[in-house]
């Protein structure tokens, strides 16, 4: 599995380049959640606060599984399943090239939020509170 990012530069001016998802030594490590390439319109200011508990209680939960964990979980439990860019229906970032593999995880029932991974980082980039961002 591709997830290329286009090189852009960080806060400290250097270059930042994406690395393989699939290398086996993050397999064995444990998530970290990423709110920075958040979407304006599909984020936190949209949710309720139940929605924002229920997304950080996800979270919290899922952190303490690996990804090896993860990847071998029900899609709608605690796993996650693979979004085809095609199928969003808003702007995907520009950073987000054309190879990257969006993901979906399920909180607060089957909402769905949806990012990239990137290590044993996960990006969040769309919060699907209403059940828009895709046909699902």
């Amino acid at each position: 599995m591709s997830n290329k990012l286009q090189s852009r530069k960080g806060d400290d001016g250097k270059r930042i380049k994406a690395t393989q998802e699939n290398q086996t030594p993050y397999q064995f490590d444990y998530p970290i959640f990423c709110f920075r390439h958040i979407h304006r319109i599909y984020g936190l200011e949209q949710c309720t606060a139940n929605e924002k508990s229920a997304l950080i209680d996800r979270l919290y939960k899922l952190s303490q599984l690996t990804w090896q964990q993860i990847s071998i979980t029900q899609r709608h439990g605690f796993g996650f399943e693979k979004i085809e860019q095609t199928s969003i229906k808003t702007e995907i970032p520009k950073h987000i090239t054309k190879d990257v593999t969006l993901y979906s995880f399920r909180f607060d029932g089957l909402k769905p939020f949806v990012g990239y991974r990137s290590t044993y980082i996960f990006h969040i980039v769309f919060i699907d509170r209403d059940f828009t961002l895709y046909n699902h």
